[in-house]
């Protein structure tokens, strides 16, 4: 009890905080004083962790819902500029910033886990038990092997930086889970935390269209880009919203359906230009599972409907708008998306056959080390033993390209394998994909059309986000909101008409 009384002593008294806000803002301005000055992206970076200090300290919850805007405009901040991108490779941008030898996103998402863990403590204090959702049993096989993976990975680990960079693969996943899931605790807040997050990608891809159509795009050497990696499977997410909202809307609701066909046309558009391969087969069988699941729903007016608008706004772009050379580029990587066997046999697609490549190694490293069931553990690396790899100067830096080590992969399956066995890489797929098949059964009882919305949004994140993008850092943060949203949802505590949700200012509760 006496604990209890010290935390809310310190937590629970309203000018207690601003008192410790006040003193801890001005020992981080004398700590950073002197770097202020002589970076402005240092001073911005400050100011952003300043600012999300004290919104934290004032309302957590709205604190939380900015920052998971900022996580669907994350690319546009990362890369705010052509000269960001082509001429100083984004080292002077924001979020290359160094915080006292730490990245600006791991200290954001620091200030953010911190007000968690003192109210679940408290909680767990006053009750005599931790706060539990129904659902986390699911992520209890996971946490097993990703602390198995860290103890083996302690003696077979390549650096220490490896290390850590293996460990927060999955741990990001599991921190922003326990986060949103303690905090946003009704099906309401993630529907307004996917309008928000919706409305500011939508906005932010505008912007990439305008710089793509003006030629002020990505410059890749060859050809120029509209968008880059993370931002693609997004595009796959908002373009299947777009047609869920379709089906979701009722016959008399023309104008949502009108409204919902205009998006959907035109994420189709930033899809096709987006030039991502697998993006392709992600919205493909994202939009037969909405398929599936409203079945009783198409029509065949409305299946036809859909295809024309979106077939009508991509030919339009593309011979209205788009550039000569930037038809030709798209005709060229629509043309060889998926003819494997020439990338294979003249090696003229680099990103699958540096794949297929990795697969070989890794699997022969493996071999070498008796380790196929249980893998090397967290930051263990991989060598080019069985075949070397070609030079592909998008893959790896030119340090490994000349030792010949690796850490990672690009296929996420296999880097699991490579570190925590094929036992391991089993146990983290099934244990995320739970949610989502829990999700679907649950997705098919719900009679609400935004709650609707809300369940399928969460449930394309899953099956986009798992498969192979869990190495781009806001994806994973994503994901566990994905993945806690369905835990919400699953957990069956509707609360929706009570709870005034993300406006709530109780900090958290």
């Amino acid at each position: 009890m006496r604990m209890v009384n010290t935390l809310n002593a310190l937590f629970g008294n309203e000018q207690s905080r601003y008192v410790a806000l006040a003193l801890g803002t001005a020992l981080f301005l004398l700590a950073t004083g002197e770097k202020l000055v002589d970076s402005p992206a240092y001073a911005a970076s400050v100011l952003v962790v300043l600012a999300a200090t004290v919104l934290t300290v004032v309302n957590f919850r709205l604190a939380l819902l900015l920052f998971t805007a900022f996580l669907f405009a994350y690319e546009e901040f990362n890369l705010s500029s052509r000269e960001a991108f082509v001429e100083q490779n984004i080292e002077n941008t924001v979020l290359a910033v160094r915080l006292f030898g730490f990245a600006l996103m791991d200290v954001v998402s620091v200030l953010l886990l911190l007000p968690v863990i003192v109210r679940e403590w408290r909680y767990a204090l006053e009750h005599g038990h931790v706060r539990i959702v129904r659902a986390d049993v699911y992520l209890l096989p996971l946490i097993i092997v990703w602390v198995f993976g860290g103890m083996t990975g302690l003696f077979s680990k390549l650096s220490f930086s490896a290390y850590t960079w293996d460990l927060r693969m999955l741990g990001h996943v599991l921190v922003f889970y326990f986060i949103y899931s303690r905090t946003f605790t009704t099906r309401r807040d993630y529907t307004i935390a996917l309008y928000v997050g919706g409305a500011v990608f939508l906005l932010k891809q505008l912007v990439f269209l305008s710089r793509y159509v003006t030629g002020t795009g990505l410059d890749m050497g060859m050809y120029t880009r509209v968008m880059l990696g993370s931002d693609l499977p997004l595009v796959a997410l908002f373009l299947c919203l777009s047609v869920t909202v379709y089906f979701l809307a009722r016959d008399h609701e023309a104008v949502v359906r009108r409204a919902a066909l205009m998006l959907a046309a035109y994420f189709t558009i930033m899809l096709i230009i987006g030039l991502g391969k697998l993006t392709y087969v992600q919205t493909a069988y994202c939009l037969l599972l909405i398929l599936i699941l409203h079945r009783r729903d198409v029509e065949l007016r409305t299946v036809v409907s859909v295809l024309a608008v979106a077939a009508g706004a991509v030919v339009l772009m593309y011979y209205t708008v788009l550039s000569h050379d930037a038809r030709e580029m798209i005709v060229y990587a629509l043309g060889r998306a998926f003819n494997w066997i020439d990338a294979i046999m003249v090696y003229g697609d680099l990103s699958f056959g540096t794949r297929l490549l990795e697969i070989i190694n890794v699997w022969a490293v493996l071999t070498r080390e008796q380790a196929c069931l249980w893998g090397l553990g967290w930051g263990a690396p991989w060598s080019e033993i069985a075949i070397h790899m070609p030079y592909d100067g998008g893959a790896f830096d030119i340090e490994e390209q000349y030792s010949g080590v690796h850490v990672q992969t690009h296929i996420d399956a296999v880097t699991f394998m490579l570190k925590v066995g094929i036992i391991g890489m089993l146990v983290i797929y099934s244990s995320m994909l739970a949610f989502f098949v829990k999700a679907v059964m649950r997705y098919r009882h719900i009679r609400s059309p935004i709650e609707r919305f809300t369940l399928m949004g969460l449930l394309l994140m899953i099956i986009i986000f798992v498969p192979n993008y869990l190495y781009f850092i806001r994806l994973k943060y994503l994901l566990g909101f994905a993945l806690a949203g369905a835990a919400i949802f699953l957990d069956g505590n509707d609360d929706d008409r009570t709870n005034t949700g993300i406006s709530d200012t109780d900090h958290a509760q």
